[in-house]
């Protein structure tokens, strides 16, 4: 709408002159000027007056449109954006963005053209203008234009321009009437609002920046800038406004500041160089500082960027890589050595720009990389171990379906695999003897978490028979759960605790066949010899006799035999507490009773005491009585028992008055099959004797007694 009458003279003139750029407006038939703002006077070096009626284009050095192409400075019907190359009053040359519009003044076409110079500033000029013209270039003006009334009640808008229609969504008479507010909405800070309410009341000028809501509520950044319009006397009669979408400006320095918050707070470091061997940190940012072992990025400034490299070469490697690579940026791996520190391994991605002065400039972004580098060499050498490990490792998944999905060689060679990816292939299930013991062992580790030492029946890819002792536990990757777990091929062991159970299970039987079979057919011929004793002369009883003994030390030999399978059958299970006193009392009761003709007595009191044996405890004091009364050569053998305690084992000595054992003979009396002197025992008495002794954790040596014969000295653990 036309700006009419309805203002000053005073108000033309400042609608036109204070837009905050230069406005000319050009007669296209002549191209001669017929109004210019001061602004434009500014720009161009030349007085209003000088340029009224001038041919704009002896202002121009140079003109062109977009794509740089050479265009007319302008049309009758022109409606574009030109650079025009503008000589100066200085007489020098400068280039301005020029956006023409097309107007029309009293049924006269025209030009407004708009001159955008980011330096300049306008200045209001005093100069007479024609109302009718400027009315008609600030209706076509390319920015919002708003003039308000501060004289009517809350400062009402009464004319708005074509642009602030565009830039807004509301019409004129949508908006004419109203206080500019309206346009505010929930994100409008309150600040510059203040400063705008300020400002006016005042009636001073003002710029603020400010969003502002278009009609369908869509938000942009409105920049405003408000001027008070005076009359001859200097009374404020109108406010001028001037408002221009400045989102996408806005937006740009939005993104640049938070670029920049993102650079000093980024944990990786940023630096920008030049692609030179000497080139130094023009930018570095705080995380890079903190890398270098330096306490703020100004230390690092016009340093050399090769002095903290390992090998220097390599950012001259890197530097090449940009000039050739395909890609926009390239990426290493390099070490780099701080002020202060260990080195530190980081990858560095980097890109190469251009300057608008033509200067090449390298960006670096710089992360720290060591504790992975770490981890991977750990890894590497974990990797290495499992590969040379002598027994299996695997990794597999659980169920029925489960496969291997990592084997080390050494599972390939237990289950005769061609190789590791042979293995994979293969159903875990069916490397069990029992598929149901795969499904137990499955549900059992994945109950408990861990398996330890389980003997699985398995078999071989050949379907040999395999035994394995497996520890393996269950754990989550990646949201599945898989087993880890070692193997180990204890195929031989397992036969080898076979055969001796077998072994083990045939001995039971001979040792049956001592205890009854063979020792009541010994009784019998003992019996039978007794009864025959009355009916024989005294000739036969000589052979008798001969029986008799010989009988007699076939039962002994049973006993020794017996206790010997004993002793091979007994195992760590049948260890219990047996009273020491107990078993010593019997046994000298035992031989007390079978050899009326010996001295066998205590040498003070038998402690009271428990030792950590069998019931074949007795049996080693039975053979070191019966030796110390047998193979004595004394017409009344003496045998002297005692007994002592220490810390935590318990000594029983048994002294006798016999022959006693040479010093040759003190290391090897306990060995199977020997005899003391013309002995006609078996030699396994002593042998047992040790035997039993290892067994319970004991020991056993032989001393001289005083003045004559042996002493056998048995230490045992005592419970404690």
């Amino acid at each position: 709408m036309a700006l009419g009458m309805r203002l000053s003279a005073s108000a033309y003139e400042t609608v036109f002159d204070e837009a905050p750029d230069a406005l000319v407006i050009v007669d296209p038939e002549t191209n001669r000027i017929r109004e210019c703002n001061a602004r434009a006077c500014e720009i161009v070096g030349h007085e209003r007056a000088d340029l009224l009626d001038r041919d704009v284009t002896a202002l121009i050095d140079g003109v062109q449109g977009p794509g740089d192409e050479p265009v007319p400075p302008l049309e009758r019907d022109d409606d574009a954006t030109r650079t025009w190359v503008l000589r100066t009053g200085q007489q020098t040359v400068a280039p301005f963005d020029v956006q023409l519009s097309p107007v029309s003044i009293d049924g006269e076409r025209y030009i407004l053209a708009r001159l955008t110079a980011a330096t300049d500033e306008a200045d209001r000029s005093d100069d007479a203008v024609d109302r009718e013209l400027k009315s008609r270039a600030i209706d076509a003006a390319p920015i919002g234009i708003t003039i308000s009334d501060p004289s009517q009640p809350d400062n009402p808008m009464i004319y708005t321009n074509e642009m602030f229609e565009e830039l807004t969504g509301y019409s004129a008479s949508e908006a004419v009437g109203r206080n500019c507010r309206f346009l505010q909405g929930p994100e409008t800070r309150t600040e510059p609002v203040a400063e705008m309410r300020g400002a006016i009341a005042a009636a001073e000028p003002v710029t603020v920046e400010l969003k502002n809501y278009r009609k369908d509520g869509t938000p942009f950044w409105n920049r405003v800038t408000i001027a008070p319009v005076r009359d001859d006397d200097g009374t404020v009669t109108h406010y001028i406004g001037f408002q221009e979408d400045i989102t996408e400006r806005k937006q740009s320095r939005q993104a640049l500041e938070l670029a920049d918050h993102l650079l000093e707070t980024v944990p990786s470091g940023v630096f920008r160089t030049e692609p030179s061997p000497d080139g130094t940190f023009e930018y570095a940012n705080p995380a890079l500082a903190s890398l270098l072992g330096v306490d703020s990025p100004d230390q690092l400034q016009d340093r050399r960027v090769a002095d903290f490299y390992a090998n220097p070469d390599a950012r001259m490697d890197l530097v090449e890589s940009l000039r050739t690579a395909a890609d926009d940026a390239v990426t290493h791996e390099v070490t780099l050595e701080p002020v202060a520190g260990d080195p530190i391994d980081v990858v560095i991605t980097a890109s190469l720009t251009v300057d608008e002065s033509g200067s090449e400039h390298v960006h670096k972004v710089v992360q720290d990389i060591t504790e992975r580098k770490a981890r991977e060499r750990r890894l590497e050498r974990y990797e290495r171990l499992v590969e040379n490990l002598p027994i299996g490792v695997y990794q597999n998944t659980p169920g029925s379906e489960g496969r291997f999905r990592l084997v080390n060689d050494a599972m390939a060679d237990i289950f005769d695999a061609d190789s590791t990816a042979h293995l994979r292939e293969q159903p875990v299930c069916e490397l069990y003897a029992d598929p149901d013991e795969r499904a137990a062992f499955s549900e059992r580790l994945c109950e408990r978490g861990v398996v330890t030492e389980a003997e699985l029946e398995l078999t071989t890819l050949h379907d040999e028979p395999l035994w394995g002792a497996v520890t393996a536990i269950a754990r989550e990757v990646d949201g599945t759960t898989v087993f880890d777990g070692v193997i180990q091929d204890i195929t031989e062991r397992k036969q080898y605790e076979q055969r001796l159970k077998e072994q083990r299970d045939d001995l039971d039987v001979l040792n049956q066949m001592l205890r009854h079979d063979i020792r009541n057919d010994l009784q019998l011929v003992t019996a039978y010899a007794d009864f025959l004793r009355d009916h024989v002369d005294d000739a036969g009883r000589d052979y008798l006799e001969t029986i008799h003994e010989s009988a007699d030390h076939a039962v002994e030999l049973t006993q020794t035999a017996r206790d010997m399978s004993d002793v091979m059958l007994s195992t760590d299970e049948n260890r219990t507490r047996v009273d020491l006193r107990h078993t010593l009392e019997s046994e000298l009761e035992r031989v007390r009773s079978e050899y009326a003709n010996a001295a066998v007595t205590v040498d003070g009191t038998i402690p009271q005491t428990t030792v950590v044996a069998d019931d074949m405890l007795h049996s080693i004091f039975r053979n070191l009585l019966t030796n110390a009364v047998q193979h004595n050569d004394r017409e009344v053998p003496t045998v002297t028992v005692s007994a002592s305690e220490r810390d935590e084992t318990v000594v029983v000595r048994v002294a006798d008055n016999g022959p006693g054992v040479s010093d040759e003979q003190k290391d090897e009396i306990f060995a199977k099959g020997t005899k003391g002197g013309e002995s006609a025992g078996t030699g396994l008495g002593l042998y047992l004797v040790e035997t039993l002794v290892d067994t319970y954790g004991g020991s056993v040596h032989v001393e001289d007694n005083e003045p004559r014969g042996a002493v056998f000295v048995v230490e045992l653990p005592t419970d404690s």
